[in-house]
């Protein structure tokens, strides 16, 4: 294969094709349809195996911004929920999304970001090479990280599937070769899902490796556990089993590569300054890599979570630390000490992103993806098969392998989604559990602003499309009407 297994930079690489550099500077670069700037815009800038691998990276390069998965995408999944705020005593960073004073003029960054990976999927996936062994695996890819980047923007954009709310407002879909002139209405939730789906499944028929020496390229494991997620989270007949199955998968048929963390690496796998120890590591599904040569470093996410960092401000909320017992090997995770004394009550900090590794300071891979998620999607698809018995036994023996409590079942669902919320606490994945399941919050301490409370059907489980960029530029753009 001709991929380098070296670290892939989270900022801009330099495309040596014929892709000149506003690409990246665009007046108009959070469009939905934004798409590269060519020398020639007829002009193809796939010439060989080794500029349509270029291009793959370059959408891998927009994933791993700090405003994508760098950072910003996993503090939301927290910061929108009932799990993290922000300290009274920072230097000004998300307090606006700590309040929820957003409103349709806010811009939170990630959009365009995503779309772009989108742009670079497109442009390999439309590409006229010949049908090699090699291409086919990179489009496999470029098939993968489509559905991703879709995945996450009707998430963020639209209502939930089993909501009943405004389906008719998925999000833009474009799929076809480079064309600086269109614009894209929104398709509906039902039609981005499909989508979505069949972009995974072309990933999965396309991908010819089964694992890459790098995590940070996404893989047939990944692409099996995102579709798991995607089947968990549109809820249609049948899709409960499907989500159960490729879960099964994930467990039972991963390459080598893949496999469980165990107590006894639990927290190093997390938290040690060694990235031979903490990276790259058979629980990690996909990682974002994060190195010393980006110029934006102190955004990535160790720089917001640990009270060494460069801006380091978010908190885990008490009440949720108490909730896990002593013997829980994840509350090793969480530090007490050095908590902002301006917070009332005290905040904690987490350990789950050390400010410093082996690599340098703010340096640590982001882990997006984990094998561990295989077993909770898998307890959750069985609660909603109705098999309850078999979901509380699954669910109480993944409590116990971490120490912690075990659950009744007489809230059943609520059990599986506080397993799911101290399992990924910090990773961003508590907003999507709760949006997924048509289920609100409460903030019950440091609430900031007036909304303390956010219920399932409210407008702060969806964003809005930025009135300044998207909805300015894209005449066919239409507002969310929770937005509107």
């Amino acid at each position: 294969m001709i991929f380098n297994t070296n670290k892939m930079k989270i900022t801009k690489i330099l495309i040596t094709t014929v892709l000149v550099t506003s690409l990246f500077n665009s007046c108009e670069e959070e469009r939905l349809d934004i798409l590269p700037v060519l020398s020639d815009p007829l002009e193809t800038v796939i010439v060989d195996e080794a500029s349509l691998n270029e291009m793959l990276v370059g959408g891998y390069d927009q994933l791993s911004n700090a405003t994508v998965f760098g950072a910003n995408i996993s503090i939301y999944g927290d910061l929108f929920s009932d799990n993290t705020f922000v300290s009274n005593t920072n230097d000004g960073y998300f307090f606006q999304e700590n309040a929820l004073a957003i409103s349709n003029q806010t811009d939170l960054g990630f959009l365009g970001g995503l779309y772009k990976s989108v742009v670079y999927a497109n442009i390999v996936l439309n590409n006229t090479l010949q049908d090699t062994s090699v291409v086919q695996n990179i489009e496999g890819q470029a098939y993968a990280m489509r559905g991703l980047a879709l995945f996450y923007i009707v998430n963020l954009f639209s209502s939930n599937p089993t909501s009943g709310q405004y389906q008719e407002f998925g999000v833009p879909v474009y799929t076809g070769p480079y064309n600086p002139s269109e614009n894209y209405p929104r398709k509906s939730v039902a039609e981005v899902y499909n989508q979505i789906i069949s972009d995974f499944e072309n990933a999965l028929a396309n991908m010819n490796q089964p694992v890459n020496n790098n995590k940070g390229y996404l893989n047939p494991t990944a692409v099996k556990l995102l579709l798991s997620r995607v089947y968990l989270t549109r809820g249609e007949a049948g899709d409960y089993q499907r989500s159960l199955d490729y879960a099964n998968e994930v467990i039972n048929s991963s390459p080598s590569q893949f496999g469980f963390v165990s107590n006894e690496n639990y927290v190093s796998y997390f938290n040690a300054s060694d990235i031979a120890v903490s990276e790259d590591q058979p629980e990690t599904v996909w990682e974002i890599n994060m190195t010393t040569d980006n110029p934006g470093l102190n955004a990535a996410i160790s720089s917001f979570y640990h009270r060494t960092g460069a801006h380091g401000s978010l908190l885990f909320r008490q009440d949720f630390y108490s909730s896990f017992n002593d013997g829980d090997v994840r509350k090793s995770l969480f530090s007490t000490s050095g908590a902002p004394t301006s917070d009332t009550p005290l905040g904690v900090w987490t350990t789950k992103w050390p400010r410093t590794t082996s690599e340098g300071n703010f340096t640590i891979n982001v882990k997006i993806l984990r094998m561990s998620e295989a077993k909770l999607n898998r307890i959750e698809a069985l609660y909603h098969l109705g098999q309850t018995g078999s979901a509380l036994n699954e669910l109480n023996a993944f409590a116990s392998s971490r120490g912690g409590n075990t659950y009744s079942g007489t809230d059943l669902l609520n059990d599986i989604l506080t397993e799911r919320r101290k399992e990924f606490f910090g990773e961003g994945q508590r907003f999507y559990d709760l949006k997924r399941n048509n289920l609100g919050y409460t903030k019950l301490t440091n609430c900031a602003g007036s909304v303390c409370t956010v219920e399932a059907n409210s407008k702060w489980m969806v964003f809005p499309m930025p009135e300044n960029s998207e909805m300015l530029l894209n005449p066919l753009m239409t507002q969310h009407p929770l937005w509107q």
